[in-house]
């Protein structure tokens, strides 16, 4: 009998120190009486971007304001450090009375490298954006132009390019839906190119309203792009406004548009969980 005592307190001891501390997590769910758990972590997925420096460029001998309309996106992957975008760049100006052209197609492809990227082996923190700070970046671009600032200066023409560049992210929301970047960019570009001008080169005489090739030799002499431009250094510079147009919902499968979920769980359901 006196074992079987010993036996029975000891049982009664270890139930107890297995019990407490569920039944304290037990009491703390039944005493909360808030009805959400807040919102759940996020990471974001696709954002949106303009760089306003572009938006509101005012180009010399124009002598007026010419923005650049553009528009960027950057792909945030569920971990790791590296990023993925692309971005357009399209102003079309022309001024048939001045003889002022400005018109561009650049098409960009870039990839991120954030060294204090949140998360980057899978584990999400708070509502905060995942891709912040101080980035590197590695770029490649493309384009078409044909700029004019009068009837005797012009060119039309293609080119290429790559490059490096670095850039700084910093949240300017609370949840960090909008952030604020600045970046530079340097590569190498080459571009093949035409001069042209306003009437005739050859017979200033004749008027016809056309524009024409600088080329005063023998017509089947003529080869469209003979002109090279190289350029080595800065080739972009940025303030750029970005928006997190998707995210990643990160208990539940696909993306979407809201910027957070709410996660809710009835006093009733969590009282019978721990009972």
């Amino acid at each position: 009998m006196r074992y079987a005592h010993r036996h029975a307190v000891l049982a009664f001891l270890l139930g107890l120190f297995l019990y407490a501390p569920t039944h304290a997590k037990a009491l703390s769910y039944l005493n909360d009486s808030t009805e959400t758990d807040g919102e759940l972590p996020r990471r974001e997925v696709l954002s949106i971007k303009t760089n306003l420096l572009l938006d509101a460029a005012y180009v010399p001998g124009y002598d007026r304001w010419c923005p650049i309309p553009n528009v960027a996106i950057e792909y945030y992957p569920k971990s790791g450090h590296f990023t993925f975008g692309a971005s357009f760049d399209m102003p079309w100006w022309q001024d048939y009375d001045g003889h002022k052209y400005f018109q561009l197609r650049n098409y960009q492809i870039e990839t991120r490298y954030y060294p204090k990227a949140k998360g980057a082996n899978g584990v999400y923190g708070a509502n905060k954006p995942a891709f912040s700070g101080l980035y590197f970046q590695g770029y490649a671009h493309a384009g078409i132009f044909g700029i004019c600032f009068d009837a005797n200066r012009g060119w039309v023409g293609e080119g290429a390019g790559a490059g490096l560049g670095l850039g700084y992210v910093m949240p300017l929301s609370r949840n960090g839906h909008w952030r604020l970047e600045l970046s530079l960019q340097a590569g190498f570009f080459r571009c093949k190119y035409d001069p042209y001008q306003y009437e005739n080169p050859v017979n200033p005489a004749y008027h016809d309203d056309l524009y024409y090739y600088k080329w005063t030799q023998k017509p089947e002499f003529f080869k469209k792009r003979q002109y090279r431009w190289n350029w080595l250094g800065p080739t972009r510079v940025g303030i750029t406004l970005s928006y997190d147009l998707l995210y990643r919902r990160i208990n539940k499968r696909g993306i979407s548009f809201k910027n957070h979920e709410t996660s809710v769980v009835p006093v009733q359901e969590r009282r019978s969980a721990h009972e």
